[in-house]
């Protein structure tokens, strides 16, 4: 999950927080940090008051809080359970960068979908391009802060990843490690999602949406070459913030947990 510290989440019935597992003492968890005082001044828990815990790793924890000192907070934890929210596959998100704020849009409802990893990439006709390291960490630091508001609303229990920008090659050789690596193209006249068939054990699937120009077809026949399955979405064109949303949806209706399988 990485040093996120403590995020809160408001449920009908009980107060429920991100913790990274690197807090956890055996039965006992510190929070520190800003979250301390939004606990204690905004949300006015105080000692003996009942919590939920999750550690970004799928397992949820009740809890309860024993101590507050001044800029620490100590719960107790006992029973853990799965946090029953995630998806049975995995999907990660290669995306082209976009313009403006739309990577934020995306990785905001890719988190909400059920969305694994995101990672961003620059294409051939890719128009935002990250100037530098400062640069790209910002923006990388921004992402994963969306991912974690996000997760936290939805209930997930993991954190979404943002990795790093990669490059086009880059990309093709990290989808090669996918059980279902597909590209959604304008230019794809017979290949549908539904033609697709799956053996049993699906487990990871990766997904590669072009930037607002689309892919050069080059870049197409470079992916094809690499094993990657272009695909079909049907009769409209999708724009790049939508295309990897409606094909999550179908994925996790297919081969997830959408659809209340």
């Amino acid at each position: 999950m990485g040093s996120a510290g403590c995020l809160y989440e408001r449920t009908e019935d009980m107060n429920r927080f991100y913790v990274d597992k690197r807090d956890f003492d055996g039965k006992r968890v510190k929070i520190s940090g800003e979250d301390v005082k939004h606990i204690t001044k905004v949300l006015r828990l105080g000692v003996g008051d009942k919590v939920v815990l999750c550690d970004g790793d799928n397992s949820d924890y009740d809890g309860e809080i024993q101590k507050i000192i001044k800029d620490e907070i100590f719960v107790t934890v006992n029973n853990s359970r799965p946090t029953g929210t995630e998806a049975p596959i995995d999907i990660t998100l290669f995306q082209a960068v976009p313009k403006s704020t739309k990577m934020d849009f995306i990785i905001q409802k890719g988190t909400e979908l059920g969305v694994k990893r995101f990672v961003p990439v620059t294409t051939a006709r890719t128009v935002v391009r990250i100037e530098s390291d400062k640069d790209e960490q910002r923006k990388i630091a921004r992402w994963q802060r969306i991912a974690l508001e996000a997760a936290k609303q939805s209930r997930r229990g993991i954190i979404p990843e943002v990795t790093g920008t990669v490059s086009f090659q880059t990309a093709l050789d990290m989808m090669k490690e996918c059980d279902l690596p597909i590209l959604p193209y304008v230019g794809e006249r017979s290949r549908s999602l539904r033609s697709i068939s799956c053996a049993d054990g699906l487990k990871t699937i990766a997904v590669f949406v072009g930037p607002e120009g689309g892919f050069e077809e080059k870049e197409v026949e470079q992916a094809r070459n690499r094993g990657i399955i272009t695909i079909k979405m049907g009769p409209r064109i999708f724009r790049t913030e939508t295309a990897g949303m409606v094909l999550t949806a179908v994925l996790m209706y297919r081969f997830g947990d959408i659809g209340g399988l």
